[in-house]
């Protein structure tokens, strides 16, 4: 008897516990258990590799005649690969068995993929032009003005960036009762949740440019220009990225995901020349064809660093 009430005072405090945790994962992830396992190992790859990054960051070389691609381009590479191919091996029980392009996490890594690389090789441009930003991490393969090595990482960071920002939408879409949002139609109710969560990481991520390796000389783009800009690419994938593969059951097919990799593209290109053009002028100096890579100097916010 003694026996019996003392595993099941053990046994209740862990039973809540799993229980309370459950409903956590019930409330923020996907019900389909195939696109929860994803979104589970894109948010702790993208952890689990932050201490890397930082011990890698030490190492680097900003001496005048050095390059530091041969460090940080692995490490962009095993970053993409890990977040693509991860979840092909980590995959839910109802995944056992089925051909690897049938598995949500690849196929949201095509997505991510075409996003962050296509998008970031195209999509850079206003990075310089609008926001004065700048790029130091002594590289010499910077195809298009891009550090070669932030392509393939990108992928990485984008996975984890859908999976928070489509939990924020997720809850959020329940909390304000979807379509019920003041009467407006759903489509137009979801694109107005989407903007506003868009907004909210590239204005944290804002915290983070004031590193040696990266600022922005124009404290104009720096606050909201640059909300604008990078919330136009968490835009364009949140258009996207929620209706992927969410319900138990449903399996779009890979295609689907590289068609709509594009289109999100297709998006953020337009989007960012919107901005550009129209907005970007009344509020700075938009210079156009500047590309501010390794471009240390006492004139800009990078300051004398090499020598």
């Amino acid at each position: 008897m003694s026996d019996t009430i003392v595993d099941r005072g053990v046994a209740a405090p862990v039973q809540e516990r799993a229980g309370r945790w459950q409903r956590f994962q019930d409330f923020v992830l996907s019900p389909n258990p195939g696109k929860r396992a994803a979104e589970k190992w894109l948010f702790c790859w993208f952890l689990i590799t932050i201490p890397f990054q930082g011990l890698l960051m030490k190492t680097l070389s900003w001496a005048p005649g050095t390059s530091n691609d041969a460090i940080l381009v692995p490490q962009g590479v095993i970053m993409g690969l890990g977040a693509w191919f991860g979840p092909l091996v980590l995959r839910a029980k109802e995944d056992k068995g089925k051909p690897f392009y049938e598995v949500y996490g690849f196929k949201l890594g095509c997505f991510l993929a075409i996003w962050a690389m296509v998008g970031g090789y195209l999509g850079t441009d206003p990075w310089y032009e609008v926001l004065h930003g700048h790029f130091a991490f002594n590289t010499s393969l910077n195809p298009n003005g891009v550090p070669l090595f932030f392509l393939p990482m990108t992928i990485a960071v984008f996975g984890f960036y859908t999976v928070v920002l489509g939990a924020m939408f997720r809850v959020s879409w329940r909390a304000i009762g979807g379509p019920r949002l003041q009467g407006l139609p759903s489509g137009a109710a979801r694109v107005a949740l989407i903007f506003v969560i868009a907004c909210i990481l590239p204005l944290g991520e804002t915290f983070f440019y004031k590193s040696a390796s990266y600022c922005f000389d124009d404290t104009t783009g720096m606050w909201w220009l640059n909300v604008l800009i990078y919330g136009s690419w968490q835009f364009a994938a949140l258009l996207f990225y929620p209706k992927f593969d969410e319900e138990p059951g449903e399996n779009q097919p890979v295609v689907h995901y590289v068609v709509t990799g594009f289109a999100a593209v297709g998006i953020l290109m337009f989007g960012d020349q919107v901005l550009s053009e129209f907005v970007a002028p009344h509020f700075t100096n938009v210079i156009a064809g500047a590309q501010y890579v390794n471009d240390w100097s006492a004139d800009n916010c990078l300051g004398p660093r090499p020598g």
